[in-house]
């Protein structure tokens, strides 16, 4: 089965299932929520939160991130989320 590829804006990482005090912090899956366009199931400009991140896919046009499902172009992340990783001393793909 072939992947859908989507756009994902205003895009922010987020922690699968939420973060459990007793557990530790290299067991916790990441996912990504944002506004979807081109889901196959979903409106363009719909708010989703991934399924945990399998792995990225680096392409010249952008970044790629791969979940169970789908494939997702990433476009721009959330404003917020771009001062908070600035603020931290992470790099952002834009």
């Amino acid at each position: 089965m072939r992947k859908p590829q989507v756009v994902l804006t205003n895009w922010f990482v987020v922690a699968h299932g939420g973060m459990d005090v007793y557990k530790a912090p290299e067991t916790v899956r990441s996912c990504l929520a944002g506004d979807v366009v081109g889901h196959p199931d979903f409106n363009d400009g719909h708010h989703v939160t991934t399924s945990p991140i399998v792995g990225p896919v680096s392409i010249r046009d952008g970044k790629i991130i791969e979940t169970a499902n789908t494939l997702y172009l990433l476009d721009g992340p959330h404003p917020k989320y771009k001062a908070w990783c600035a603020s931290n001393s992470y790099e952002c793909v834009s």
